[in-house]
């Protein structure tokens, strides 16, 4: 990320609610616990926390997870799974010495808290951009294309986002699909 970061010094990092989530479950299923994370509701609701932290304010998330790591259900695999999001997304593993240092986290506490983000009405999740992508290789046809096919599906794209553009500030309604209009 840090090289990410110098080249695009202006940009600014988010991660995804869903894939924090996601990291949070498979980190579950590969300490063995889904059995006990499906069968008991407290335990559940425990590992939802974890994930929920997200939605804390950023400066009171370290406070927010010791909290939280206290009372935590107990269980054999615990104290695993809360040592890997701590190291992984709070605080990172703890320096040599006698004083608290600890390294910086995998990923910065500022990379996926989503409380200003939601606060502003930004969405938590990259779906929005991943739905594009979907889109633009739908387009290609292929996960690859040449250089011309990136060109024509790259105008191609362009024409059909005017459009849409245009029906939008014109008035023209955009029917979606009868499933979602039910919903």
């Amino acid at each position: 990320m840090s090289s990410f970061h110098e080249a695009f010094a202006s940009a600014t990092i988010s991660g995804c609610y869903f894939r924090l989530c996601q990291s949070v479950l498979r980190k579950v299923n590969e300490l063995g616990m889904k059995v006990d994370y499906e069968s008991n509701d407290d335990l559940r609701i425990a590992v939802r926390c974890l994930a929920a932290m997200a939605h804390v304010p950023l400066a009171d998330v370290s406070e927010a997870f010791d909290l939280l790591a206290e009372s935590m259900p107990r269980h054999k695999k615990m104290d695993e799974l809360l040592s890997y999001f701590e190291h992984t997304y709070i605080r990172g593993r703890r320096v040599r010495g006698r004083e608290e240092n600890y390294a910086p986290a995998l990923f910065p506490t500022h990379t996926w808290n989503k409380f200003e983000s939601a606060k502003k009405g930004i969405a938590r999740t990259n779906n929005a951009v991943e739905g594009s992508h979907c889109g633009l290789q739908s387009l290609f046809m292929c996960n690859h294309p040449t250089m011309w096919t990136l060109f024509e599906g790259l105008k191609k794209d362009s024409c059909k986002q005017k459009t849409i553009h245009l029906q939008t500030t014109s008035g023209v309604e955009h029917h979606s699909s009868q499933k979602y209009r039910e919903l």
